[in-house]
Formats: C-alpha cells, sequence, structure tokens
C-alpha cells in the first residue's frame, strides 16, 4: 500500500493505534495542518501549560480517530459504490439484451382456431341484422364450411 493510506494493515483496521500521533497525523494529510490549528489555538487558552500540554495531545488523538474513521467509511462507501455500479451496468445489458432478442423475434403467435360452428352463428346474425344480403350470406357461408 502507499505511504498516503492511513491503513498500512490488510484488513485497512486501524491498527497504527500504537503508532506515534504524529504518524498518524501525517498519514492523514489534511489532518495534520488541522492538529496544528488546534493546537494553536489550545496555547491562547489561559490555563496551566500542563493542561495545554493535555488538551493539544487529546484533540491530536482525536484527529487522528475521526480522520481514521473517515477514510474507513470513505473506502467502505467506494466498495460498495462500485458493487452497486456493477449491479446497475449489469442489469442494463441484460435488459438492452432482452429488449434487442424482443425487436428480433420473428414469432408471431398464431390465432386461436375459430370453430366453424361460432362462425356459422356470427353470419348468420349479422344476416339477420341486416349487415349482409342473401348473395353475401351464402357466399360467406360456402366459405366457411369449406375451410376458408
Amino acid at each position: 500500500m502507499s505511504t498516503d493510506d492511513p491503513f498500512d494493515s490488510p484488513s485497512d483496521a486501524p491498527s497504527e493505534s500504537k503508532a506515534p500521533i504524529d504518524e498518524r497525523l501525517r498519514r492523514l494529510g489534511m489532518a495534520k495542518d488541522l492538529q496544528r490549528a488546534m493546537a494553536a489555538g489550545i496555547s491562547k487558552l489561559p490555563v496551566s501549560d500542563t493542561t495545554k500540554s493535555s488538551l493539544t495531545s487529546k484533540s491530536a488523538t482525536a484527529v487522528v480517530v475521526v480522520g481514521e474513521t473517515s477514510v474507513a467509511i470513505a473506502k467502505g462507501a467506494v466498495e460498495a459504490g462500485k458493487g452497486a455500479v456493477t449491479a446497475a451496468k449489469d442489469g442494463g445489458e441484460a435488459f438492452q439484451r432482452t429488449r434487442q432478442e424482443q425487436a428480433t423475434a420473428s414469432y408471431v403467435a398464431p390465432e386461436p382456431p375459430v370453430d366453424v360452428t361460432s362462425r356459422l352463428e356470427r353470419l348468420s346474425q349479422l344476416h339477420r341484422d341486416g349487415h349482409l344480403d342473401d348473395v353475401e350470406y351464402a357466399e360467406a357461408k360456402a366459405k366457411v364450411i369449406a375451410g376458408d
């Protein structure tokens, strides 16, 4: 791993808790600057030097913990994001394949067969209602019986 990585252990766990605070701050980049600013503010407090030293040490530890936690959360989010992006990409590709397959399919479902009796009854109804004259009815009836 690079020296800029705040977690050098293979598990990415903050195992450097035993490493010096200055080393841990250096690995977090901007955290070192934040700690310097905090130390400068603490040095101006109207308290004893012992209290200033204690506050500076505790603030450095707090900055390191927040920084290392943030890095761990960011790494987790990146990994989760990669998984989500991969899943979305795979889903999109599957959708496109299905869409193309459906577009190129030339299969047309055949219409269900209409039985001869139903067709003759329909023609008879059309004839009775005046939509077919005698000649049209006879021709249509002959076609149905012939299987056309």
